[in-house]
């Protein structure tokens, strides 16, 4: 039987992430549990991310080798029956034979929101960035695109992370401003550990005046992460996609969905609100 592709949507609030840990709430952890509830048997899912406490998810790929054949509905209104409110599939997709879920896909897209307001915000202090003072956005626009390319990102990692390599390739940066609310999307062909929120972290210190934007150039260059902005908040953090070739899938439902739009979705669902 073809693996089959969840989709998955949470709010990352009251999990210590994606990973099964021992003793505390993680997503995968209810995910398996409601698989199991389905299909009477316990099946493990693979994932291409690793989410961090706090951190959302709009579509979280998880992969799974079902023990029987069922239609992909079965999948998708059984498990949004039987999961917690703060979790829910978005689309289910039946793959190639030999789809893996990391390798298969062509990259990432993350988003960060920041509200930018000396006043905070009750309804958004889990899912954004509370930043009270003044951010310049052309000047964070303008550090932003020295992230381009192909990147060490040594000054952007967190020291614990266990990639093999820092480099990293880097198809775009941006900065956008929607009243107070800032979104800084970030889509590369992988990420190493922090390294959006380390980005972050940096970027306002440029939005503030602290730093010029050439800073964030010197920072690449130097390759030393102690040199570098704070660590944002995992709350303001949301995985928006993993990228995956359409030819990867032989079914999909629904048939528009996270796996087939673009890179650049500006689906008002993501956010939240």
């Amino acid at each position: 039987m073809s693996p089959i592709l969840l989709i998955v949507e949470y709010r990352g609030t009251r999990f210590h992430g994606w990973q099964r840990q021992l003793g505390v709430p993680t997503v995968q952890a209810v995910l398996e549990k409601a698989l199991a509830e389905l299909l009477e048997v316990h099946v493990p899912v693979v994932t291409s991310s690793r989410t961090d406490s706090g951190v959302h998810g709009a579509a979280h790929p998880a992969l799974l080798h079902p023990p029987r054949d069922l239609p992909l509905v079965a999948y998708l209104r059984g498990l949004n029956g039987l999961l917690p409110e703060d979790v829910s599939i978005r689309q289910v997709a039946r793959t190639v034979d030999g789809f893996l879920v990391r390798k298969d896909a062509l990259g990432k897209t993350y988003r960060y929101r920041i509200w930018n307001d000396r006043a905070r915000r009750a309804l958004l202090s889990d899912r954004s960035w509370h930043v009270p003072v003044p951010l310049d956005v052309d000047r964070m626009n303008a550090a932003a695109a020295m992230f381009r390319g192909e990147q060490d990102m040594t000054s952007f990692r967190a020291s614990h992370c266990d990639s093999r390599t820092p480099l990293r390739t880097l198809d775009s940066v941006e900065v956008t401003r929607n009243g107070q609310l800032l979104t800084i999307q970030i889509q590369a062909n992988a990420f190493v550990r922090n390294m959006v929120r380390i980005m972050v972290g940096s970027l306002v210190d440029v939005g503030r005046g602290i730093h010029e934007p050439g800073w964030i150039q010197e920072l690449l260059d130097v390759k030393d992460r102690t040199l570098a902005g704070r660590t944002a908040p995992g709350h303001g953090l949301m995985l928006h996609r993993v990228h995956y070739p359409p030819d990867r899938f032989t079914e999909l439902l629904p048939t528009a969905g996270p796996l087939t739009d673009t890179a650049n979705s500006q689906d008002s669902g993501d956010d939240f609100c």
